[in-house]
């Protein structure tokens, strides 16, 4: 199982190896690391990747001060598709991911490890 360690600003710490990128972690042990240039807007772009593997959950973490927005077409894709999306800064969504891959939900984290 999965577990996101810790996280502070520019880096983040998942089954005791650290990523100084955004992250995408899935349910399943997947570690992907995002190292493109982020508009402070989590849209579409990197939706798209993350709803190929049907997640009952998203989970979004918005940085260490929650800059991060998330876009209104993300939460209407998420509502159209029936898959939970929860944001908040990211030391708190790192705890709601914990908690749901504890459970055995399917669910996904888009980590934003700076502002």
């Amino acid at each position: 199982m999965v577990k996101i360690n810790s996280t502070e600003f520019g880096s983040i710490t998942i089954d005791g190896e650290t990523y100084r990128n955004d992250v995408v972690i899935s349910w399943d042990g997947t570690v992907k690391e995002i190292r493109t240039s982020l508009r402070h807007v989590f849209g579409e772009p990197e939706l798209k990747d993350i709803l190929i593997k049907m997640p009952e959950l998203i989970v979004i973490g918005t940085g260490d001060s929650g800059l991060l927005r998330v876009s209104e077409e993300v939460k209407r894709k998420c509502k159209q598709n029936a898959i939970e999306l929860v944001y908040d800064i990211s030391k708190k969504a790192i705890v709601k991911f914990n908690e749901n891959v504890a459970k055995g939900k399917r669910v996904i984290a888009f980590i934003h490890v700076t502002c």
